[in-house]
């Protein structure tokens, strides 16, 4: 008992309790993906295959905690960028390059680490909202997980993709003038 008020109550890897836990737990969360996307990246894959092992090993990271972690906007960004940088320091992303080029998905594009997070919660949400669970009809009475604004996964992979896409042709159209 004595070791549960030291470190707090622990569930599936996620400490339960305070604000306090939620910080230490972001730093785990971020600290294991950086881990995991140095060893991806420091493989001998070629570029594809790298992709594909970040979004499969590495984005995995985030997105186990991402319904329960709070993550803020400007703290994905960051994660993206940090993840951006690192790919330049290793190799697979040139400085110069187009940062929505890497996330557009032509067969398999990296996710982004926003998107993985908003895609997770919106998951999360739909769930909620059309789950006939009485304990989870329940949860959606009481606004504690705000379910109106929600739409099916593939409509959200969708948009955010389309979102992306749109963005980067509108810079090579810029380019052109």
């Amino acid at each position: 008992m004595r070791e549960i008020d030291k470190e707090g109550y622990e569930y599936l890897g996620i400490l339960e309790e305070d604000m306090m836990r939620e910080k230490e737990m972001k730093k785990r969360f971020v600290r294991g993906y950086k881990r995991m996307l140095k060893l991806v990246l420091k493989s001998k894959l070629n570029g594809k295959n790298k992709i594909n092992a970040i979004n499969t090993w590495a984005v995995s990271v985030l997105r186990y905690g991402a319904g329960i972690i709070r993550w803020t906007k400007g703290e994905l960004k960051s994660l993206d960028k940090m993840t951006r940088k690192i790919l330049t320091m290793n190799g697979a992303f040139h400085p110069k390059s187009d940062v929505d080029r890497l996330y557009v998905s032509r067969v398999n594009g990296l996710i982004s680490c926003e998107g993985c997070v908003r895609s997770e919660e919106n998951s999360l949400k739909w769930y909620v909202k059309n789950s006939l669970d009485v304990l989870l009809q329940g949860v959606r009475a009481t606004s504690v997980i705000r379910s109106e604004e929600t739409v099916s996964k593939d409509e959200f992979k969708t948009s955010w993709n389309n979102e992306k896409l749109d963005s980067w042709k509108e810079k090579s159209y810029m380019v052109n003038l």
